[in-house]
């Protein structure tokens, strides 16, 4: 049966979803996004995969409708047995489906299903992966297009590594926050997910690299002609070149082009596109090409056209909203002469692709030498790159992937030869021997090296790099203690072992795809805090086989086991029973390239590009064996030549007799050959016509749902960091939160259903309430009342930045007071398991009774209170909500309650010093001041500047007790012995000095605080009235004169307070007179 023009193009609809995918998901990341990596990268394959679904839809409709039907098809088995006889289909299937019921019975179904806010690796991401590995199983039929899947593969593994060699160089131009120089992060943003994409990448090179140089010795490779071959080979490096060139560029333009708005958003993603056209045209093969087409030159047009546009979109976009901001030490003004760089090289590249001769009949020794040489340089930058990630977990699995691919490659390659030269076998065999032998010799230096305690090994352990492989047992310090504790928990909490077997029904089928992040909080254990920040909470346990429990439950990790089982079983039957060597290296790097990813997970994080690579790994394997005829995939029937377009709908089979006996009735009928022929093209065209609407229909709906699932989260979240640059700025003040609101409400129009933009805007309304407020109280205004009819949807009708300054401005504290509720609350119904949201609303109403009520609104304290409970109960080890909690109940009067909730807070977490301060503090409101400056004492002996925010308050109730004062003097005395240049210390004794009557010591406390610190203007203040206490009025004087002088120089200084000193200078100058 012939394809219709339609098939073909969904063909090439679906085999271009899957290069793209490949080349942009391990190299896309996003700067003007929130979140950057992960989820942007989940984001665009769905929405890629979503395109090539709606393609195999429609050419699964455009066969239906063209199809014949043959006495074969009478005699079909069912369905469900021609799916079953798939390779991997009923794995693959069953895999689905947990993922599907995990799903419907989850304790947060829509985080499940679409993924968390976090890292969008729900059921509806990891569907797509599936998706994305049954097309290419079932539409990868000819070897041409596994060397071009195989090809962009490669190459797009190429800009990762490259892009990790140049931070390591220090030549990034983007400032990335962390250390990206001595634990490269590439594009990715993580040093342990970018050395694990690479691992897998690795195979696929070493396996361009094995069959090229196989070919090259292969007696029908064509003769070497050296100019021309490598001419080719120049040509293609200046192209790959050009396209690195271009990404590079494009990076140095975000990382110093600074706009307002979102204009340049393509600028990346765009330079990416245009760099995969090269890489395609190099898998294209064009030195093969009978002839050179149009399409061709497609991809140097477009980048020609891309520099054009983005020069003259640079030009045009000058004014205050563009900006160039150059980073100090590194590139990024250049980025105009890297777009010249990669033009020159484009060019030239295409010189030689247009004049050097092409050889139609195959490709010569030489250049298959060439080919070579390039993947295996591919391969060791892949391994350099790895290298200098100095992840241990992606190392391990590199390992392993280098022994299985080499280990299979030489057991195949000595069954080869047993069949054909014993002599070659012998070399294989020993090859063999000694391959094994070396790795049981790493495997052995390796244990040595981190059972050992030998002299040797303890100093390998401090060398960079290498050292880090000697400390993978330890679980003590470092990210060793972080998985142990994560995995296992202390002796508090049990961590994600506790949480398997804490419910028998959910050790089956699982909390939920992405519900970690909520399920785990009962079982944290508060030893984590001192190691990551006391607000995380882990939403992965690093390590894949837990997290198939933890989210799927016993089916989940049953499911997967048997997916893997599965895939290494078919695929290492096809390489026994394959006959070409290419396919059998072919499978063989699948494997390894799998087993890389299944060794890193026993430590680490399945990824997007990790994901995709394992289904396109199981998806090659699948399709291999169709192309070696070891079985036939639906709808891959070969195509007969010469065959007539299928008829529009299917006919029963007639004879001739009839056939003749239907011509007869037509003719009596008084049909002629004409009518004949017009009745059956109608309805064709008809027919066509229908069709075309419902490929219409499908391709809209299916663009409808890219919007609104993938590219409306992209564009919140880029909203969310246009917000963040004005609420997050230091003294933001109330026109900077303004604006940041306003971006946040274009986000909750955009993802009504994400709870973190809501927590982020009441934060914001919470802000502006302590603003208005302030300014209320400077003015002397009322703080107003609640707004019983405040609501989201009000703010939500709020379509501009001055409509919102309006509304504010109209608005008392309490009215805006009213809003932030709102939102905090809707942010809570949406996620009522995340202990954030309803500790948010705690901390709302608290600020409501102390802070706006002045502690008289005790029904605000009630809520508070209740709040606190509530965000307990989600948490109950998170021990910076329970010492929240624990101050509420000491507000309400309940003291014994409060200091039973910290006891159990210092219980849960013995280091944290916050516990020892609101202890310290309730027991101070007891007026048991000896037993609180026992606290304080101790809190002292870890952190001497902890008390520095309180001291004042301290120092004023314990004024009545100058025993207790005392000691606390003493100890503050101490301190400043063992830090000497701290002037704050200074000045607390001094402080503590004068409240305890003690003059003298206090003199020479502040003395030594203005001598630390000469501009600070309170140390300097106090100092003055101490000595005017002590009668040195001369002295006293000279201070004020120098307090005069800086508060004169201070633009904050109010005139107000420059009249005050001036009046004191004048008392001590009349009292330094004899006045």
């Amino acid at each position: 049966m012939s394809r219709s023009s339609v098939s073909i193009w969904c063909e090439r609809v679906i085999e271009g979803g899957w290069l793209l995918a490949l080349l942009l998901i391990p190299t896309y990341f996003n700067l003007l996004s929130a979140r950057h990596f992960e989820p942007d990268k989940a984001t665009t394959l769905r929405s890629i995969v979503m395109v090539m679904l709606a393609a195999a839809l429609i050419d699964a409709l455009e066969r239906f409708a063209n199809r014949r039907v043959t006495v074969e098809d009478a005699s079909k088995p069912p369905w469900w047995r021609r799916i079953a006889s798939i390779p991997l289909a009923v794995p693959t299937s069953m895999y689905a489906a947990v993922f599907l019921l995990a799903t419907a019975v989850s304790i947060a179904p829509s985080v499940s299903f679409w993924g968390s806010y976090q890292r969008l690796q729900g059921t509806f991401t990891n569907l797509s992966y599936i998706g994305l590995g049954v097309l290419i199983a079932f539409y990868l039929r000819r070897r041409e297009q596994i060397d071009r899947l195989v090809t962009i593969m490669i190459l797009a593994g190429l800009i990762a590594a490259w892009y990790g060699l140049v931070q390591h160089v220090q030549l990034d131009p983007l400032p990335w926050r962390g250390d990206v120089v001595s634990r490269v992060a590439s594009t990715m943003g993580n040093s342990i997910f970018v050395a694990a994409y690479m691992i897998m990448v690795l195979p696929y090179a070493l396996y361009r690299g094995v069959v090229a140089l196989y070919q090259a010795r292969n007696a029908d490779a064509l003769p070497s002609r050296p100019s021309i071959d490598l001419g080719w080979g120049a040509a293609y490096v200046l192209l790959a070149l050009s396209a690195l060139a271009l990404v590079f560029a494009a990076m140095m333009f975000g990382a110093v082009v600074r706009a307002a708005d979102l204009r340049y958003w393509w600028v990346y993603p765009g330079a990416l596109i245009i760099a995969g056209g090269l890489f395609l045209l190099i898998a294209l093969a064009p030195h093969r090409a009978e002839r050179l087409t149009f399409r061709t030159l497609i991809p140097g047009i477009l980048l020609l056209a891309y520099v054009v546009f983005l020069g003259v979109s640079y030009a045009l976009g000058q004014g205050p909203n563009q900006r160039v901001v150059p980073l100090e030490g590194r590139p990024g003004v250049e980025w105009p002469l890297w777009l010249g760089i990669a033009v020159a090289l484009m060019a030239s590249g295409y010189a030689l692709v247009i004049l050097l001769p092409r050889r139609a009949n195959g490709t010569s020794r030489l250049g298959l030498v060439l080919e070579s040489v390039g993947a295996w340089t591919i391969a060791t930058l892949l391994l350099a790159a790895i290298f200098f990630t100095q992840s241990r977990g992606p190392w391990l699995g590199g390992f392993a992937s280098l022994f299985v691919f080499f280990t299979l490659l030489l057991i195949l390659a000595l069954r080869r030869a047993q069949q054909q030269n014993q002599e070659r076998a012998r070399l294989w065999r020993r090859l063999l021997i000694g391959e094994v032998v070396v790795a049981l010799a790493l495997a052995g230096f390796l244990a040595a090296f981190n059972l050992s305690d030998a002299p040797l090994f303890q100093q390998l352990r401090d060398v960079p790099y290498i050292g880090r492989m000697g400390r993978l047992l330890e679980v003590e310090t470092g990210t060793g203690r972080v998985r142990w504790l994560i995995w296992f928990g202390d002796d508090k909490a049990g961590g994600a072992a506790a949480l398997i077997r804490s419910d028998p029904l959910r050790m089956i089928v699982g909390w939920g795809p992405e519900t970690m992040f909520v399920a785990y909080n009962p079982f944290y254990p508060p030893s984590l805090t001192s190691l990551e920040a006391r607000t995380a909470s882990p939403d992965r346990s690093h390590q894949a086989y837990l997290d198939e429990m933890i989210n799927k439950g016993l089916l989940g990790l049953i499911s997967y086991l048997f997916l893997l089982f599965s895939f290494f079983a078919l695929a290492w039957s096809l390489a026994n029973r394959v006959t070409d060597w290419g396919l059998q290296v072919l499978i063989t790097a699948a494997i390894a390239a799998v087993t890389a990813h299944v060794v890193e997970g026993l430590t680490g994080i399945p990824i997007v590009s990790t994901l995709m690579l394992q289904w396109v790994s199981f998806a090659l394997v699948v399709a291999v064996g169709a192309i070696a005829g070891e079985y036939r995939m639906p709808g891959a029937a070969p195509v007969h030549p010469g065959a007539g377009p299928a008829p529009a709908a299917p006919v029963p089979a007639t004879s001739v007799r009839q056939r003749g006996g239907r011509r007869a009735q037509a003719v009596k009928r008084g049909s002629s050959s004409t009518g004949r022929s017009t009745v059956p093209s109608r309805v064709r065209s008809e027919g066509r016509a229908a069709a075309m609407g419902v490929y219409a229909i499908i391709l809209i709906l299916v663009f409808f749902g890219v919007w609104t699932s993938n590219v409306d989260s992209v564009l919140a979240d880029m909203r969310l960091q246009q917000a963040q640059g004005y609420i997050d700025s230091p003294g933001a003040r109330l026109e900077q939160q303004i604006v940041g609101a306003s971006y946040l409400l274009d986000a909750i129009r955009m993802e009504p259903d994400q709870d973190f933009y809501y927590l982020t805007l009441g934060r914001s309304l919470m802000t502006m309430v302590s603003l208005r407020a302030d300014e209320a109280r400077r003015s002397g205004a009322s703080l107003g009342q609640i707004d019983p009819n405040a609501s989201v949807a009000t703010l939500l009708q709020l379509d501009d930045t001055a409509e919102l300054q309006a509304f504010v401005l109209r608005r008392t504290p309490m009215e805006l007071l009213s809003y932030a509720r709102a939102v905090l609350l809707r942010a809570q119904q949406i996620a009522p398991l995340n202990k954030d949201h309803a500790a948010n609303l705690a901390r709302m109403y608290n600020f409501w009774y102390q802070t706006l009520s002045g502690g008289q609104d005790r029904d605000a304290l009630a809520q508070a209170i209740e709040w606190y409970q509530r965000a307990h109960a989600i948490a109950p080890q998170d021990v910076a909500i329970l010492n929240e909690y624990a101050s509420a109940v000491a507000r309400s009067g309940d003291y014994d309650k409060s200091l039973a909730l910290l006891e159990t807070s210092r219980n849960l977490d013995p280091l944290y010093n916050d516990t020892l301060l609101r202890m310290g503090e309730v027991l101070r409101a007891q007026g048991r001041f000896a037993e609180a400056v026992d606290q304080y004492l101790t809190l002292l002996d870890r952190d001497p500047s902890a008390l520095n925010g309180q001291i004042s308050a301290i120092a004023t109730v314990l004024s009545s007790d100058p025993v207790q004062l005392a000691r606390l003097r003493d100890r503050y005395r101490a301190a400043q012995a063992s830090r000497p240049d701290d002037p704050q210390l200074a000045s607390i004794v001094g402080l503590l000095s004068v409240r305890s009557g003690d003059l003298e010591t206090a003199a020479s406390a502040f003395a030594e605080a203005v001598r630390l610190q000469p501009d600070n203007l309170e140390a300097r203040q106090n100092y003055t009235i101490v000595l005017s206490d002590l009668l040195r009025y001369d002295q006293a004087a000279q201070q004020a004169q120098e307090l005069l002088t800086l508060a004169s120089q201070r633009q904050e200084t109010t005139d107000q307070q420059r009249a005050a000193i001036e009046a004191l200078l004048g008392y001590l100058r009349q009292r330094a007179n004899g006045g």
